[in-house]
């Protein structure tokens, strides 16, 4: 993130809880990044290259997507904006490097650029808000009432205090925002999640951000095999647990007997309880003694 726009929110008071009724909810989104692809193939690159369908796209519309390895393993979640011939993938600040890498030895000579605006652009989250999709406000996919704003440090820094200005607001950090993510569903990868599981594992199926339809894309083959023969062995579930150990993603689920059943994808610490989204194997969801490969071996109830 920008120095100034860390300065400016090292000023708020960010609450680490998510509020438990309909409040306005206003965050910064400090761990996503954008990674802007732009050019005059850009649209036809990444259809070669993710799971959603580029060219169904409107402008200012968000999706979500998934890029893949050549194995089918997911490498990033991303949510996807068009901007006439240009697009935003919004991403992990995690994975950004490693993911830009990737693409671009697939560019070969194609009018395609990849631009990290890490330090460049501020996402912020907005949740039950009474306002309508505008500049640098996109609806935020699966959340409803909820938006992205997208801006550099300068505009972000006039958006937060004219919106707080406005309205009766409640700040939290990103961390409580993800409690949010949890809800919806909304599977992000880190590092230590990358390259490990199908896009169904992770339910994008159910997300709308896997075109069947669309064509051939890397990874597409193993994709589709799963999806038509139906041999997906692993799911995506919300979860909790009652403790206040930081949970990190890539953590191993297992039983009693320390059997690996799955593998925790994002925590949201929220008081004594931690909301969880774990991929299971099929066995474990009737697996009654679910815990955390972590030192207090922390027990998980599936919601």
């Amino acid at each position: 993130m920008h120095a100034d726009w860390i300065s400016y929110l090292s000023t708020l008071e960010l609450s680490p809880h998510t509020p438990t009724d309909k409040q306005v909810i206003l965050a910064p989104l400090s761990h996503l990044a954008v990674l802007t692809v732009s050019g005059k193939d850009a649209a036809n690159f990444l259809q070669g290259q993710t799971t959603c369908d580029i060219k169904s796209l409107l402008d200012s519309k968000p999706g979500l997507g998934a890029y893949c390895n050549a194995k089918g393993r997911t490498i990033t979640t991303f949510i996807i904006i068009k901007q006439q011939a240009s697009f935003q993938l919004i991403l992990t600040s995690d994975l950004v490097e490693t993911v830009s890498k990737k693409l671009q030895m697939y560019i070969l000579r194609s009018d395609v650029q990849l631009t990290d605006q890490s330090d460049s652009l501020c996402i912020t989250g907005l949740s039950n808000v009474p306002l309508s999709a505008q500049a640098s406000l996109y609806p935020y996919p699966q959340l409803d009432n909820s938006f992205l704003f997208i801006g550099n440090p300068d505009q972000s820094q006039l958006f937060w205090p004219e919106l707080i200005q406005q309205q009766s607001l409640s700040l939290i950090c990103s961390n409580a925002w993800l409690g949010l993510d949890i809800q919806a569903g909304i599977p992000w990868l880190y590092t230590q999640t990358s390259e490990e599981f199908v896009p169904q594992m992770l339910n994008l199926d159910k997300l709308n951000a896997i075109s069947f339809e669309k064509g051939c894309y890397t990874g597409q083959e193993i994709v589709a095999r799963t999806h038509y023969l139906g041999k997906n062995k692993r799911a995506m579930y919300q979860a909790r647990c009652i403790t206040e150990t930081d949970i990190p993603p890539g953590c191993t689920v297992t039983d009693h007997e320390n059997t690996a059943l799955g593998t925790v994808i994002l925590a949201s610490q929220q008081g004594s309880t931690t909301q969880l989204l774990v991929v299971l194997k099929d066995q474990a969801v009737n697996t009654k003694n679910l815990q955390l490969n972590n030192q207090n071996h922390d027990k998980i109830i599936l919601n």
